[in-house]
């Protein structure tokens, strides 16, 4: 999807290509944008390698898939982001890196700004949800290669199913440490969010 004149993924590659703390990028795609992507990303100009490899049935499944990728030269921490969030800025990566260095797994989040109601099958409400201490999780997030691993391993022998990676640190009994996400963030999703980020873009060139 063309985003601001270049494709979204290119645009979300190019902020992890940039980054000095990044030394490899691997990036998993399903079957059907495979030849797409890599003829998309093929040619010069790059300054770090990009591996692409065949992503599984789930995002959890292409998740393990690429950390599998990187047994046989392990890195000592490995953050894991959505191709579909290009707005992604040098501070959050230097902010989840930090964090994961001192608490071992960290998450970007933000404060939940809309208000969320408990309703039942039938469209009535129950009650509303206190927001006080909610937040939207994001990524980048951050782990020990180690924990992360051990933690997809363990989902494949005990059939876990999860909405993010920080989950599986979660049921690991390890801490997760939250850090300032950016509501610019977005996760393109519709067209209508590819439009919002064309519209940050337009705003501030240089809000990545």
């Amino acid at each position: 999807m063309p985003v601001g004149g270049r494709s979204l993924i290119r645009r979300t590659l190019e902020a992890f290509d940039r980054c000095a703390d990044i030394t490899g990028i691997t990036l998993l795609i399903s079957q059907r944008n495979l030849l797409e992507v890599a003829r998309e990303l093929e040619g010069d100009g790059w300054r770090k390698a990009i591996d692409i490899r065949l992503g599984g049935e789930r995002r959890q499944d292409s998740v393990r898939l690429g950390l599998q990728s990187l047994t046989k030269d392990p890195p000592d921490f490995v953050i894991v982001h959505d191709g579909a969030r290009p707005l992604i800025s040098d501070d959050l990566l230097h902010a989840g890196l930090e964090a994961a260095r001192q608490h071992g797994a960290a998450t970007a989040a933000v404060p939940v700004r809309n208000t969320y109601k408990h309703v039942d099958r039938s469209g009535f409400v129950h009650g509303t949800v206190e927001r006080s201490d909610l937040v939207q999780v994001q990524t980048p997030q951050v782990f020990r290669y180690d924990w992360i691993l051990e933690a997809h391993e363990r989902a494949v022998r005990e059939r876990i199913v999860v909405e993010d990676d920080a989950e599986l640190i979660e049921k690991l009994g390890k801490p997760v440490k939250v850090f300032s996400g950016s509501y610019s963030n977005l996760k393109v999703a519709t067209p209508e969010d590819a439009l919002m980020v064309e519209a940050l873009l337009a705003a501030d060139p240089l809000c990545v």
